[in-house]
């Protein structure tokens, strides 16, 4: 199985501010996301992609909260790349959060997290995607009611 050059769960949001806006700071927390961005690289690495170049590229945003065993429950699209391989993709990768280790909470009963799913083949796919993801999230981020959802991700290697 080819994997794709890149693929990429992107985090643009670890603060309730935009994203313009932002300060980063170094935590326990943000050591505790970025295990669950990583769980999630490994989730996607191990997927089934799509193989020809470019049905399997897309952006997708996936939302859930976390279930009081450590899993994600309740997740859905937030918003869909247009390809439902992709799109499905996504969702499994998103749902088998959890299963090594639970899920940290953050923000109490009823956090939304958001997880940023970008698949590209290429170095251009992802650059353009990305812009797009950066677009998104700074209109998302805009909306005051948006701000307190927690958006993660990462990079995985490719490892084909």
């Amino acid at each position: 199985m080819k994997l794709p050059l890149f693929a990429l769960a992107a985090a643009l949001s670890l603060t309730a501010v935009p994203a313009t806006s932002q300060e980063i700071v170094v935590s326990a927390d943000a050591a505790a996301l970025d295990l669950v961005s990583r769980d999630l690289d490994r989730n996607l690495l191990r997927a089934e992609w799509p193989r020809a170049s470019t049905t399997g590229e897309g952006l997708v945003m996936v939302r859930f909260h976390r279930g009081a065993d450590g899993r994600p429950e309740e997740v859905t699209l937030y918003r869909a790349s247009g390809r439902h391989d992709v799109d499905r993709l996504a969702l499994r990768a998103v749902a088998a959060l959890g299963r090594s280790a639970p899920l940290p909470a953050f923000g109490g009963a009823g956090q939304v997290y958001q997880a940023n799913v970008i698949l590209a083949n290429s170095g251009q796919a992802h650059a353009s995607l990305q812009g797009q993801l950066t677009r998104l999230e700074q209109a998302r981020l805009a909306d005051p009611r948006e701000r307190s959802v927690l958006a993660f991700g990462g990079t995985p290697r490719d490892a084909g």
